[in-house]
C-alpha cells in the first residue's frame, strides 16, 4: 500500500512556486527551502544560517519582482484598475463623511470589527453614481455607526465600509483579479514562512 502524501502547511499554488525558487536556492546555497520552510529546526545548526535566511528572502522578493516585471500588460492594466478603485473610494469616501456627519453618526476608523456572517450583507459596487448616493444615505440613516475599513495597496485605497444597525451592511469598491496582486499575495505567504522559519531558528540559538 503505497505511503500517503505529507499534507504541506500551504496550498498547491504556493508550492509550485516554492518548487521554482527551490532550485536557484539549492543551487546557490546548497540547501533546500523546502526542507528548511518544513522543518526550520533542523538547520538550527547550519553556519551562518540567519544571515543566509535573510538573503534567502531577499533573492525571493527578486524572484517576484522579475516575474511581475515581464507581464507588462497585466501591470498596465491592474495600474488603470487600481487608479479607478482609489478615485470611486475618494468619492464614496467624501459622501459618507458629509451624511454621517449631517446625520450625527459615529464615523470611524476602527482597528478590528469582529462580524456575524449570519446578519451581514455585502454590496459591491464599481462606480459611484446616483443610485450609489442614494444607497448610502439610506445606510448611513439605518446605522448606529459606520466604519471605515478600507485597505491600501501601494499608494492605492481600496474602498471597504461597514455600516452597523439591526443588520450590519458591507459597501465594498470592486477590483478586477489580476496575476499581479495573485503574485503580490504568493511573494508576501512565502516571504511570511521564510520569516516564521527565521523567528524559530533564532529561538532555538537564543538570539
Amino acid at each position: 500500500m503505497a505511503a500517503e502524501t505529507e499534507e504541506l502547511p500551504w496550498d498547491d499554488q504556493t508550492d509550485i512556486f516554492i518548487s521554482n525558487i527551490d532550485k536557484s536556492i539549492t543551487k546557490t546555497y546548497g540547501l533546500s527551502i523546502r526542507e528548511l520552510l518544513l522543518d526550520p529546526d533542523k538547520f538550527t545548526g547550519t553556519k551562518d544560517i540567519l544571515d543566509t535566511l535573510t538573503k534567502i528572502r531577499g533573492n525571493v522578493d527578486d524572484y517576484f519582482t522579475g516575474l511581475r516585471d515581464s507581464m507588462v500588460d497585466e501591470k498596465a492594466s491592474f495600474t488603470k484598475a487600481l487608479e479607478n478603485a482609489d478615485m470611486q473610494y475618494n468619492k464614496i469616501n467624501e459622501a459618507i463623511s458629509t451624511k454621517t456627519s449631517f446625520s450625527r453618526i459615529p464615523y470611524i476608523e476602527p482597528y478590528d470589527i469582529k462580524l456575524n456572517s449570519e446578519n451581514q450583507e455585502e454590496i459591491v459596487i464599481d462606480q459611484y453614481n446616483n443610485a450609489v448616493d442614494a444607497l448610502v444615505t439610506k445606510l448611513v440613516n439605518v446605522s448606529n455607526y459606520v466604519g471605515n475599513i478600507s485597505s491600501s495597496y501601494d499608494k492605492y485605497t481600496m474602498g471597504s465600509w461597514i455600516f452597523s444597525g439591526q443588520k450590519v451592511y458591507m459597501l465594498s469598491v470592486y477590483l478586477p483579479p489580476s496575476i499581479i496582486s495573485e503574485m503580490d499575495s504568493l511573494n508576501s505567504q512565502i516571504d511570511d514562512l521564510i520569516d516564521t522559519a527565521y523567528q524559530q531558528i533564532r529561538l532555538n540559538l537564543g538570539k
